[in-house]
């Protein structure tokens, strides 16, 4: 066994002095041509080979969305037991701080300067022994009316060469003007946010080796032995990326849960939460509410979207021991009311070998994506509708905590607001007594985030023809 690992480190090793005993002789011809004159013209490529390595994350987010198993969510809608009123001694809750994270909204990018031409030993000490740029960051309080934010990420080459600066994510929720060549930037948030303010992201690529990348077959050579110096430990990616959040502080408060409980609807049906979310969307979107029976009568009689050629509904779970409607169709549904409606999901992917503890930051950050994207379209004036687990929603609305942990969702709610600062979040929900009852944070954040914090936005659909011509231009090419 010893002999056995002391053969394979030698081999390990001769491998390793072979590969620069070739790297060094390439080199040398790689030099000699440089040292003797031949011409070299340098390009601002703005970001680094493929030496470079980089990854990113993103909602998936459709019209039509399924899940992560690749089958349609259905909601259980389970029809839970009608609560009481709140027991005398059941506490205030607690005000929460949260910090609102998201997921790319239009950004305003300056050219990037020309770099200086680099010397022959700054090639070869990018190409064989580089380190990695660094940045640190500072960032301005907001000013203003508008609440403007400004800031610089203040990189450091590291390596004697110019930085380059690339936006590899945009903001979300407010208009960023970013300066490629400086690292400057400036954020104001949309104008609906503004009052209530919002936190916000966007991630930078920071690269040292644009300056130093060869042309031609020399750069696809220089690239090689780049590639394989940094496989080696000799030699620092040139490329690192950044992510700046933004928070504009306001007063935490979106939507309107005073103005829209009246689209509040009990549930009768053990199955038809979804139908009468739909109803609630529809009633205050359109300013006409449409009963739970009617819902009912239009879901048989339409083809499912996401099952066809079966019918939306089929009937009462204990008639057909099916769950109700699909989310899917859920939003195909609304269709027919004119609205359109998108069905977004925020879930990141475990990886292999995570903690406990690493998941639930995980998860976290998830539920803080999904309760900035919820609470950016109340503030558009968008109607939006979640999935949660049913019993866990009745108990914190009668001021209970529940004693189980929910592991699936399974209830269809209408969401009419959110208070940061006071930690609520208002449903109209069809298993509660009356319209906008207000829920811990943690509570609907907890049953929410038992399957993937599935969420429903929707607003009216605009004409065609009511559009500027442009617009109507842009949408068909899409």
């Amino acid at each position: 066994m010893e002999y056995s690992t002391g053969q394979t480190r030698r081999r390990r090793a001769a491998h390793k002095f072979a590969a620069w005993l070739a790297a060094g002789t390439i080199t040398a011809g790689l030099g000699a041509a440089m040292v003797g004159g031949t011409a070299v013209a340098y390009a601002d490529t703005g970001s680094s080979g493929s030496a470079s390595h980089s990854s990113s994350e993103a909602s998936n987010s459709t019209a039509t969305k399924r899940d992560s198993t690749g089958s349609s969510r259905r909601s259980v809608a389970k029809l839970a037991p009608k609560p009481g009123p709140a027991s005398a001694g059941a506490s205030e809750p607690r005000s929460r701080s949260l910090s609102l994270v998201p997921d790319s909204a239009a950004v305003k990018p300056k050219a990037a300067a020309t770099p200086q031409q680099p010397t022959p030993q700054q090639i070869l000490q990018y190409t064989f022994f580089n380190r990695s740029p660094s940045v640190t960051p500072t960032q301005s309080a907001q000013s203003g009316e508008n609440k403007e934010i400004t800031g610089a990420l203040n990189g450091t080459s590291n390596n004697g060469l110019g930085l380059t600066y690339k936006l590899t994510q945009n903001t979300k929720y407010g208009d960023l003007s970013f300066d490629q060549s400086t690292g400057q930037y400036t954020y104001v948030a949309r104008q609906d946010l503004i009052t209530p303010g919002i936190t916000d992201q966007f991630t930078v690529a920071v690269s040292n080796g644009a300056g130093a990348k060869l042309p031609g077959v020399l750069g696809q050579l220089q690239l090689a032995l780049h590639s394989m110096a940094v496989a080696l430990g000799a030699a620092k990616p040139d490329t690192v990326e950044k992510t700046i959040t933004i928070a504009v502080t306001g007063t935490g408060q979106y939507g309107t849960p005073d103005t829209n409980a009246k689209w509040y609807q009990d549930q009768q049906v053990d199955n038809s939460c979804v139908l009468v979310a739909d109803a609630g969307i529809i009633g205050q979107l359109t300013g006409d509410l449409p009963t739970e029976q009617y819902m009912i009568t239009l879901a048989k009689n339409t083809t499912s979207v996401s099952n066809p050629p079966r019918k939306m509904y089929l009937g009462t779970q204990a008639e057909t021991k099916f769950a109700g409607l699909t989310i899917v169709d859920g939003v195909a549904l609304l269709k027919q009311f004119g609205i359109d409606g998108t069905y977004t999901t925020y879930k990141t992917v475990p990886r292999g070998g995570q903690t406990r503890q690493e998941a639930a930051q995980v998860k976290a950050a998830d539920g803080n994506r999904a309760l900035t994207a919820l609470s950016a379209a109340l503030a558009a004036g968008k109607a939006a509708m979640v999935d949660v687990d049913a019993d866990s929603i009745v108990k914190a609305a009668n001021g209970q905590v529940s004693d189980t942990i929910a592991t699936e969702t399974n209830h269809m709610v209408v969401v009419t607001g959110v208070d940061i600062k006071a930690g609520l979040v208002y449903l109209n929900d069809g298993n509660l007594s009356k319209g906008s009852v207000g829920i811990p944070m943690k509570a609907f954040l907890d049953s929410w985030g038992a399957d993937n914090f599935g969420l429903v936005t929707a607003q009216k659909a605009v004409s065609e023809a009511s559009l500027p011509a442009a617009t109507v231009t842009l949408s068909i090419a899409a």
